[in-house]
């Protein structure tokens, strides 16, 4: 067991406490330590400082296309640029999934996969071949499987029946993207969410587009609390961040993704946000934050809960130093994830291995 300790820890998604420590056991958070009670229990046990650091939980990419990955080189530089941003827990997507499982993961990250069905290819051999290869990894915890449907309202009904048939099942996860009904009258919209309904689709569903899709769309998104995946490229126009920001915590949960970008672009949304809102008490940390961590533990196995920092968490954190961001800094002052970005990330901690970002 060993002790890290930070200047200031944001404790379970909540607020940023300071004179907090993490006990370590291994892997796993085994307790969350006062300081100054430390040497009294624990004084041989062996203890890392951050003295001007802010800790927060592990970052996911809930949605990252790597179509264009033809090889395990170009995969692998994916994958780390992530992981010197802080990500641990990256959920795949591409149209070879079969390709994509071939390529040997990275250590000290935690991958899922997204299986593309597109109506304009999809058979019942497509699903089939599906159902062999989550049954083939169905001994392999680590291994979690999603569906992602393309072209969503060309798919033949008994086809989609199946599919949702088997998600519901199998318990997967489902992504349809909303850009593909836009176009569609409100009638045909309402049709199309009826018959959705009755096949129980929207059940495990994550939607796209939810920031650019008609009113009528939206109401139904948030009547089912369906969780939304946002690009942070939608994030380029102010009104949909307004828009997201806005949205009411208890319905509309939603999780950034990059989907398409190379560049990751969770620091830029901190400081558009801190623009926008310069009174710190309207910069809901908590929400943002969550929509990097704990909103996103669905898309991964149940033994990576590394959304939160708390006890019985896995010990998978991210070091910020925030002396290199400010220069005239008081003891009194606390962070905000306004003050987070690449050039301040010090440490990538991943199930208690410590990775040095900045030496």
């Amino acid at each position: 067991m060993f002790i890290v300790s930070p200047k200031w820890v944001y404790l379970s998604n909540k607020k940023i406490e300071s004179n907090k420590s993490l006990l370590i056991d291994r892997s796993i958070i085994a307790d969350i330590l006062v300081n100054n009670k430390i040497d009294k229990t624990y004084s041989k046990v062996p203890r890392i400082h951050y003295q001007n650091h802010l800790m927060v939980p592990t970052f996911s990419e809930s949605y990252i296309d790597i179509n264009d990955c033809d090889s395990q080189l170009k995969y692998s530089r994916k994958i780390s640029n992530l992981f010197k941003n802080g990500v641990t827990r990256i959920q795949v997507v591409a149209n070879d999934y079969k390709k994509i499982l071939k390529y040997t993961p990275s250590s000290n990250i935690d991958i899922s996969n997204k299986i593309t069905l597109d109506s304009s290819k999809c058979t019942y051999d497509d699903i089939r071949e599906m159902l062999k290869t989550i049954d083939f990894y169905k001994s392999d915890t680590s291994k979690v499987f999603s569906i992602n449907l393309l072209n969503i309202r060309d798919f033949k009904k008994d086809l989609i029946m199946k599919i949702s048939s088997i998600c519901n099942e199998l318990n997967l996860s489902i992504d349809i993207h909303l850009n593909e009904i836009c176009n569609l009258t409100d009638n045909k919209i309402d049709e199309l969410f009826k018959f959705w309904e009755e096949i129980n689709l929207l059940n495990n569903c994550v939607v796209h587009d939810f920031l650019i899709s008609k009113k009528m769309v939206q109401s139904y998104i948030s009547k089912y609390k369906i969780l939304l995946c946002v690009k942070y490229s939608e994030l380029l126009d102010i009104e949909n961040v307004k828009s997201l920001l806005s949205l009411k915590r208890s319905s509309n949960r939603y999780v950034l993704i990059s989907d398409l970008e190379n560049t990751y672009r969770l620091y830029d949304f901190f400081k558009v946000v801190n623009i926008l809102y310069e009174n710190k008490n309207a910069f809901d940390d908590r929400k943002i934050l969550d929509s990097v961590t704990s909103n996103t533990s669905d898309f991964f196995a149940e033994i990576s809960s590394s959304g939160i920092i708390e006890k019985g968490s896995l010990a998978s954190f991210n070091i910020f130093d925030i002396n290199s961001k400010r220069l005239l800094w008081k003891d009194e002052d606390c962070p905000t994830l306004a003050d987070l970005d690449n050039q301040s990330l010090t440490a990538v901690w991943s199930s208690g291995e410590c990775v040095n970002i900045k030496t």
